[in-house]
């Protein structure tokens, strides 16, 4: 039932119109910003700079760019984010930043008092070992909620798609429009789905950078309107190749639930 409203919803994405990219735009710009990002933020944990403003400052800079190389360069021209569809989708950016520095918030205080000096299994893991688990215990939790938010039957599954459904209402798909989101599937995904993991992985500061990086790049590269490719890659990790399919009507193509990782939807059948 959940993925025949979705389909309603989505029919004005069922057959792009593909605008040519430039070779470089294509190929270039999602690796680039993937080894910029880590870039900075391996810098950053070797001089100790402020990592909530390495992250700020990092997502800015991403959105920034992205922004502007959908605009010159749009997928699909009738996604392209209008002042018309800003204003339509504002409510949504509102309502989900508020929601998640209000998440954030609650779970890192009752983190700090609770369990100060707190570690856990990961604590100690060299950054190369600690970061991909992260990413993959994060991912995998955010997979089966995101799956049975679209494909859970009875009660659980009409709630969980009643509060998911908010973020495939917008026709366009492009970068922010990855915020527009209810409330609540907010609170579920950043708390127990993301912040709650980690906290009982024992991810020390320098993971959670990285680890936040990776995921915070993935949902903007996924969402934003250019035809970024990624080769092989898209076995791996999720970028806008896959997740343009997940926003599709036709049924038999919007799987890819993973955020993060695409091997998860491999593992469990519904890679597309």
């Amino acid at each position: 039932m959940a993925n025949a409203i979705a389909g309603d919803v989505r029919s004005a994405l069922m057959k792009p119109e593909r605008a040519t990219v430039p070779w470089a735009v294509a190929w270039l710009t999602w690796p680039s910003l993937f080894v910029a990002n880590i870039g900075v933020a391996l810098h950053a944990i070797a001089v100790q700079w402020d990592y909530s403003t390495v992250l700020t400052s990092l997502l800015l800079a991403n959105v920034a760019v992205l922004i502007a190389l959908e605009s010159l360069f749009p997928v699909e021209h009738k996604w392209k984010m209008t002042g018309r569809s800003f204003l339509r989708d504002l409510k949504y950016f509102a309502v989900s930043g508020v929601t998640i520095a209000a998440t954030n918030g609650v779970f890192g205080l009752a983190s700090i008092q609770l369990n100060a000096g707190h570690s856990g299994p990961i604590t100690d893991w060299p950054l190369w070992l600690s970061v991909p688990a992260a990413l993959l215990v994060v991912d995998f939790f955010n997979y089966w909620q995101h799956r049975w938010s679209h494909e859970l039957e009875g009660r659980l599954g009409r709630f969980l798609w009643r509060t998911h459904v908010a973020h495939h209402l917008p026709q366009q798909v492009y970068v922010l429009m990855h915020v527009a989101a209810h409330p609540v599937n907010i609170f579920l995904v950043r708390g127990f789905v993301n912040l709650l993991p980690l906290y009982l992985l024992g991810a020390n500061a320098e993971t959670l950078l990285l680890a936040n990086l990776v995921v915070t790049l993935q949902g903007l590269v996924s969402h934003c309107n250019l035809d970024l490719r990624a080769g092989w890659f898209n076995y791996i990790l999720v970028g806008t190749e896959l997740h343009r399919y997940h926003h599709r009507a036709n049924l038999a193509e919007s799987n890819n639930y993973a955020a993060t990782l695409s091997i998860l939807d491999h593992a469990f059948g519904t890679f597309y």
